[in-house]
C-alpha cells in the first residue's frame, strides 16, 4: 500500500467518526485525555484480536481506527510543536 492509499483509509474512518451521533460521544468533543484513552482501548482491542486469532488480518482492521482517532485529536487540539511558534 502506498501513502495515498493509507491516507484514504484514515480519511474514510474520519468521515465515519464524524457521522456518529451525540449518544456515541456523550454530546461533547473528546478531551485530549479521552482521545488518549480511546487510543489505548483500540490498541488493546488490536492486541486482543491478535491473541484470539493469531495473524495480522484482524489487527489491521483496527489500525485505521487507531490512526483516525489520533488524527481527530490533532484536528481538534493541534500539537505542542505547532503551538510553540
Amino acid at each position: 500500500m502506498n501513502r495515498e492509499d493509507v491516507y484514504f483509509l484514515i480519511d474514510e474512518e474520519r468521515e465515519y467518526q464524524d457521522t456518529l451521533g451525540p449518544e456515541r460521544v456523550d454530546g461533547h468533543q473528546h478531551s485530549v485525555a479521552e482521545e488518549l484513552l480511546l487510543l489505548q482501548a483500540y490498541v488493546q482491542d488490536a492486541a486482543n484480536a491478535w491473541v484470539g486469532m493469531p495473524g495480522d488480518s484482524f489487527v489491521l482492521d483496527e489500525m485505521p481506527k487507531i490512526a483516525a482517532i489520533a488524527v481527530r485529536c490533532l484536528e481538534n487540539y493541534g500539537s505542542f510543536k505547532n503551538r510553540r511558534g
